[in-house]
């Protein structure tokens, strides 16, 4: 069942928010101009006091309500919270979205209108659904929701829509999610689109075999993330509960651990955002009004040390490579699993339909004109 969800945060939680900022007490810090021992504690400082005292929540609010905000009942009780926006056009392609973490479906709110605006003929309806246990989605009440459930509940929905033929796209998370729907419902998915690739050496040859010069400095920035980055990881996908104690009831604490991600995969060279103030405290806020950090971090428990699929899917598949991502695996590993008909580099970092929106949305426009969908 499908029905419209308007998005509306009660004043009493913004006035909870306030108070619970006012309410903190701040840690000692060591001078760390280069961010190497976690958030700034003077940029956080600033930051918190924008959210405290400019940060319009409900401009936000009405920018994910204009998206076309909605509901869909799953055939197992869950419900799944989506944006859903549509050309206008008869031979629109039918474009799932799904985001990661500490993302959100606000992700998509810049890259949305380009999709649907269409170029060269070619124009998009877009379904953007919410990972169950992030934002609006139902938090699951089991173990068991990995990605490979949500690939399920994100094809249940497409089909409920009427679109029976469609193209995945996703980063992080959503990557993960969009390559199960490809290897589960071929059917259905007729291609696949990521801005973050997932790929491993092959089995029993030179993992060097094949890699170019420039894709080893690639492979240079998962060593560095896995050296001074993997901490947030270990603890959400072992102890995510502990975790949830401290940044359900902290809104610092909150936005220190999700600002930091925005600082470290975004730009590494530089002490600020990429991606604005405004739009990562908005990201912030849905976590922290929806109380779904600790459902949202649950996710990394459900999917193990390996929660990705090793098996080669047929549909043709483009990966996005942005420079600053921290995975960029060389593509003759991507061979391995993946139809590659597109293998584009761009500048940017994780966040990509943040950071370059109008980037990530002509590298899917390419992608779909060599589909030739009729």
């Amino acid at each position: 069942m499908v029905r419209e969800f308007k998005i509306f945060v009660p004043d009493e939680k913004i006035d909870l928010l306030n108070k619970k900022i006012d309410l903190t007490r701040w840690p000692d810090e060591i001078n760390d101009d280069r961010w190497k021992l976690g958030t700034k504690k003077s940029y956080l400082e600033e930051a918190v006091g924008t959210w405290r005292n400019s940060f319009d929540w409900r401009k936000h609010e009405a920018k994910l309500n204009e998206a076309g905000s909605f509901k869909y009942k799953t055939d197992s009780g869950l419900e799944l919270h989506y944006l859903h926006k549509k050309s206008g056009s008869r031979n629109a392609i039918p474009l799932l979205l799904t985001h990661g973490w500490p993302g959100s479906v606000q992700e998509f709110l810049k890259v949305i209108p380009l999709l649907i605006k269409g170029k060269e003929g070619i124009e998009f309806d877009v379904v953007c659904p919410a990972i169950p246990g992030y934002g609006f989605s139902d938090k699951p009440k089991e173990l068991g929701m990995n990605a490979k459930e949500v690939a399920k509940l994100e094809n249940e929905l497409m089909l409920a829509l009427g679109y029976t033929k469609y193209i995945a796209q996703g980063g992080d998370w959503g990557s993960m999610v969009s390559k199960w729907i490809a290897e589960l419902f071929p059917e259905n998915c007729i291609g696949l689109h990521l801005n973050l690739v997932i790929a491993f050496p092959p089995d029993g040859a030179d993992p060097m075999d094949g890699v170019l010069p420039e894709e080893i400095e690639g492979m240079k920035n998962l060593e560095k993330y896995q050296a001074t980055g993997y901490g947030y990881f270990a603890i959400q996908s072992t102890k995510p509960q502990t975790l949830g104690y401290g940044l359900n009831d902290s809104p610092v604490g909150l936005a220190a651990w999700i600002i930091e991600k925005f600082h470290g995969w975004a730009n590494k060279e530089s002490g600020q955002l990429v991606v604005p103030l405004d739009e990562v405290l908005a990201i912030v806020s849905l976590y922290w009004y929806t109380e779904s950090i600790t459902s949202s971090a649950r996710f990394y428990y459900e999917n193990g040390p390996m929660g990705f699929s090793l098996n080669k899917i047929s549909q043709p598949m483009a990966g996005a490579i942005f420079k600053n991502e921290i995975a960029r695996p060389p593509k003759v590993w991507a061979d391995e699993i993946y139809n590659i008909i597109q293998w584009n580099q761009h500048p940017g970092g994780h966040f990509a339909a943040l950071e370059n929106p109008e980037i990530l949305a002509e590298d899917i426009f390419s992608y779909a004109a060599k589909l030739k969908i009729q």
